[in-house]
């Protein structure tokens, strides 16, 4: 079962050893499939999502599959503002978050040391911010609401002032 409890999931993890790797992404790879099996399909699993605090989580992006094991990102390239990003733990939640478009890994298993572009780096931000008890709502940016005075330009877009538009 996938952990929704915040709480739970501020963990920081050890290590995984080699004689657990196999296993461990067995129980990933099922909890997966469950998930998706019950109508909330993901592309990642980070260990602690399912009460293990190891430094592990699985990629399974449409044909990649990616085993993350004690890994970590030492380069990352071209900041941007990532908009629609999801976790099984915080069912229905969307955020916009910063992220980077390309980073390098140093991984603990093949492929040893990998760049990741585009989708694929941001969802592996996402499995090794778990590890680090980083979750979802720590990198959503928030909107800041401007306040609309009367002589503003209305934010309908009309070119009128607030006060003689919406602001009626």
């Amino acid at each position: 079962m996938i952990i929704t409890d915040e709480s739970a999931l501020r963990v920081k993890c050890e290590d995984v050893s080699s004689d657990e790797v196999d296993s461990l992404r067995v129980q990933l790879e099922k909890e997966l499939k469950l998930s998706g099996d019950r109508g909330s399909p993901g592309i990642g699993l980070a260990a602690p999502q399912i009460g293990i605090a190891k430094r592990m989580a699985i990629i399974r992006l449409n044909n990649i599959e990616i085993n993350l094991i004690n890994a970590t990102i030492v380069d990352k390239y071209d900041e941007m503002i990532f908009e629609g990003e999801g976790c099984l733990s915080f069912p229905g939640k969307i955020v916009k978050s910063k992220r980077f478009n390309e980073i390098r890994v140093i991984n603990g298993c093949e492929p040893s040391n990998f760049v990741a572009t585009g989708m694929l780096a941001v969802v592996i931000q996402h499995e090794l911010n778990h590890l680090e008890g980083i979750l979802l709502p720590d990198v959503e940016i928030k909107e800041i609401k401007k306040k609309v005075r009367p002589n503003d330009l209305c934010p309908c877009g009309s070119g009128k002032k607030y006060k003689k538009c919406c602001g009626k």
